[in-house]
């Protein structure tokens, strides 16, 4: 794989980590969401150069545990923490960060990964080709105990697994009746 550092907002974290530390929780959410996103694109590019070195020149050609495996890597390179992908059902999927850079922020008041959050969506709505939701359902800054864990997928099935929180049902069984 590719050892020279990505450019742009992918690297983002190497560089500028300091400076995201120190910005208060809750009033740069949208901020860190859309800058985020705005970088999907460059994320996307840098991780096809990444993966071609040696491999299938299209992401499209990739088997989907191949191209799992592969962006979790390439996100781990990128320096995002210990990253898995992973699919529950056609509709969603999973993404979990161990040691998630984004929960290093100084703020008490830290309101969840925003920036990792736009990230993910502008990654994968440009690998999709159409819009989709997602959503951190458990972040280890807030104590979650475990790993920070996104979920990807059509914003209704985002919106209807974020309602099915809302009402008291398990993030299991809102998935498993989809």
């Amino acid at each position: 794989m590719n050892q020279r550092p990505p450019p742009g907002i992918v690297a983002m974290p190497r560089e500028v980590l300091h400076l995201l530390l120190d910005l208060p929780g809750e009033a740069d959410m949208e901020t860190l969401r859309a800058a985020g996103d705005a970088g999907g694109v460059a994320l996307l590019e840098a991780f096809a150069r990444w993966s071609s070195d040696g491999h299938a020149d299209d992401l499209a050609d990739l088997p989907v545990e191949d191209f799992r495996r592969r962006a979790a890597e390439f996100f781990q390179w990128c320096g995002w923490g210990d990253t898995s992908l992973s699919t529950r059902s056609d509709s969603v999927i999973e993404v979990g960060i161990g040691g998630c850079w984004e929960t290093a922020r100084k703020h008490s008041d830290q309101t969840g990964c925003h920036l990792t959050t736009g990230l993910l969506h502008g990654f994968f709505a440009a690998l999709a080709g159409y819009e989709l939701g997602v959503m951190e359902l458990e972040c280890a800054g807030l104590g979650s105990g475990g790993p920070c864990r996104f979920v990807i997928g059509t914003p209704e099935m985002v919106d209807s697994i974020y309602a099915g929180l809302n009402s008291g049902e398990s993030y299991d069984e809102i998935v498993a009746g989809s």
